[in-house]
């Protein structure tokens, strides 16, 4: 593996197969995000968190696990919000990268809460799970 971010654009581009509606982009990370009134309805998305694991006996393989953040930004909670989560969860739950070297995504539980700015613009963070073998 010669970059440790790999599958970012894969997320991204597969977001954006399924999800026509909404603007798919990646960002890093929360304080990174520059709210516009024209950012929704879309997702961000960035790696939330990563986690290595047991090194092998060989001291060369590791596997990781990364938790990537599909952050659902909409400016009408009622209305939007509900649709677009459903097919980022679609979307995203149990999908198989064409790369091999990642397993299936799993939704876990994200860091960040749903939240609300001044602006009208409601943030639903999603975040989905997978893992994969570092060789150094």
């Amino acid at each position: 593996m010669h970059d440790y971010f790999a599958v970012e654009p894969l997320i991204v581009a597969r977001l954006k197969e399924c999800l026509a509606e909404a603007t798919v982009q990646s960002t890093w990370g929360m304080p990174k995000l520059q709210e516009t009134s024209d950012l929704p309805p879309s997702v961000l998305v960035f790696l939330e968190e990563d986690r290595p694991g047991q090194i092998a006996d060989d001291g060369i393989t590791q596997k990781v696990e990364q938790v990537w953040l599909c952050l659902v930004v909409v400016s009408d909670a009622e209305s939007e919000a509900g649709p677009l989560i459903a097919r980022v969860i679609k979307a995203m739950a149990g999908w198989q990268p064409d790369d091999p070297i990642f397993s299936p995504f799993h939704r876990v539980k994200s860091h960040f809460a749903p939240d609300y700015s001044p602006n009208g613009i409601y943030y639903f963070p999603l975040a989905f799970s997978t893992h994969f073998v570092f060789n150094v």
